[in-house]
């Protein structure tokens, strides 16, 4: 059961259409105009890729322009957490236990 999608010649817009058979013969009329002037045009359609997929199609210069702003922006640097961060063998006393 596909979805058409037809263009006017008049004005240009696109009208879709149900059909329940691709080889149904119905006459299509634009919805904005009513002209019957229309033609069947290609339509794309959506393809599921994964995230990793996605990632694996990308530029490699993307990964470089993403390495060269993090070296000039320190407050991009996420490592920059470790160096505030106290060493737990450096405090007095540790407290109480977390219960989860």
């Amino acid at each position: 059961m596909p979805i058409y999608v037809y263009q006017c010649r008049r004005c240009d817009c696109r009208t879709e259409v149900f059909q329940r058979r691709m080889t149904a013969g119905s006459a299509v009329a634009c919805e904005f105009c009513k002209s019957a002037d229309v033609e069947r045009v290609f339509t794309p359609f959506a393809v599921y890729r994964s995230e990793l997929d996605r990632l694996a199609a990308l530029d490699p210069m993307y990964y470089k322009r993403v390495d060269q702003a993090m070296a000039n922006t320190p407050e991009a640097d996420p490592l920059r957490h470790l160096a505030r961060m106290t060493p737990f063998s450096s405090t007095p006393e540790a407290g109480d236990p977390i219960k989860f």
